[in-house]
């Protein structure tokens, strides 16, 4: 008797599970911030100032080879880029997009390359290789929680958290930084980040012990933010296809009521400061995919706040375990991306499965 009325149990208690997940499709992830929300920029008020040492010498070929150097370089290196976008620091994005394997986001100001953000599997990212697995990687960098260097009389130490050194190590090299991103999974890297001493100032990607003067940048007007948040959009949309490209997963479209409705979605956010204001209780994705009467089979959503570009947000969800199962969602086959301000939102959905090519970017 009693072990009939535990089957009968276990019998419910499946049945309501399968009711669950199919009566509900939409799966919608929790909000993760970025380290400009957690990040601390500090004055050094002693009098002492450490030496620096360079550890690594520069690479001498690669994509590396063009920070500092010149437009011209970049485009005897390159060619011309695909389309140019501006940015929040002071610089503007040339994007090469004619392939997913040879995705690169170059950050040119005035007539000087500042920084790469190359993600295609396929570029020269000396002395790294993208998809080269962590353990490999930490065998030949010196990976440091504290890296100390200088612009003129001025002194600035980068402090990695524990985070930090699994998913974005920093390298130093000769006024030459290297941000490594690592997929959390697959351990392996997945972009790397070439840049200067005074943007990834610019970016405050980690603590910032200071002494001297901080570089900052101005704060831009909402016509200016509005053109960076599309660009934003646009590169999110071509990374995660780059990531999806390099996982062997269908390649997603974009949609435009899915765009409309995760614009709207981090406009909301941002308004009501949902990272202070944790009472607020944004739109639910579900309730929005009904009221747009957009068709799907399965639904998904993540949200990021306090990355300061594209490419960290893409990292960000690719470091958590919930965002990156969405990110790299095999059934899905189309996508929504809105941006405003330092607030992300990105949409999944299934539909019928559609032609999608899979060496040039949609």
């Amino acid at each position: 008797m009693m072990n009939n009325l535990i089957r009968i149990v276990i019998a419910i208690a499946i049945v309501l599970v399968i009711f669950i997940y199919f009566d509900n499709p939409v799966q919608e992830n929790e909000l993760i911030t970025g380290s400009n929300n957690r990040g601390q920029v500090i004055p050094d008020t002693s009098p002492e100032v450490t030496e620096i040492e360079t550890v690594f010498t520069r690479p001498k070929s690669g994509i590396s080879t063009l920070i500092g150097g010149s437009t011209q370089d970049a485009i005897e290196m390159l060619g011309k880029p695909t389309r140019t976008e501006p940015s929040a620091f002071g610089y503007e994005w040339w994007v090469y997009n004619q392939s997913l394997t040879t995705y690169l986001l170059i950050g040119v100001e005035g007539d000087k390359v500042t920084q790469a953000f190359a993600a295609g599997a396929n570029l020269e990212v000396a002395p790294y290789k993208i998809g080269q697995n962590l353990d490999e990687i930490y065998r030949f960098t010196l990976v440091q929680s504290e890296i100390t260097f200088s612009i003129d009389s001025n002194t600035y130490t980068f402090t990695l958290t524990e985070d930090d050194i699994e998913s974005r190590i920093l390298v130093q090299f000769d006024n030459l930084f290297a941000m490594l991103y690592i997929d959390s999974e697959s351990r392996q890297l997945e972009a790397v980040r070439f840049t200067d001493p005074k943007t990834i100032l610019l970016h405050k990607p980690y603590d910032i012990l200071y002494h001297g003067i901080m570089v900052e940048t101005k704060t831009p007007d909402s016509l200016f933010q509005a053109a960076i948040d599309r660009a934003n959009e646009r590169q999110i949309f071509e990374l995660t296809n780059v990531v999806r490209y390099r996982n062997n997963l269908r390649l997603l479209v974009s949609d435009n009521k899915l765009q409309n409705i995760a614009m709207n979605n981090s406009e909301e956010m941002a308004r009501n400061n949902i990272v202070v204001n944790e009472k607020f209780e944004v739109s639910k994705f579900s309730d929005q995919l009904k009221e747009s009467s957009i068709e799907f089979s399965s639904a998904a959503g993540n949200t990021a706040a306090f990355y300061f570009d594209a490419g960290e947000a893409v990292n960000g969800w690719l470091s958590s375990k919930d965002h990156r199962e969405i990110l790299l969602g095999k059934n899905y086959t189309h996508t929504g991306i809105g941006v405003y301000g330092s607030y992300y939102t990105q949409n999944f959905i299934e539909r019928i499965p559609v032609n999608t090519t899979k060496d040039i970017l949609p």
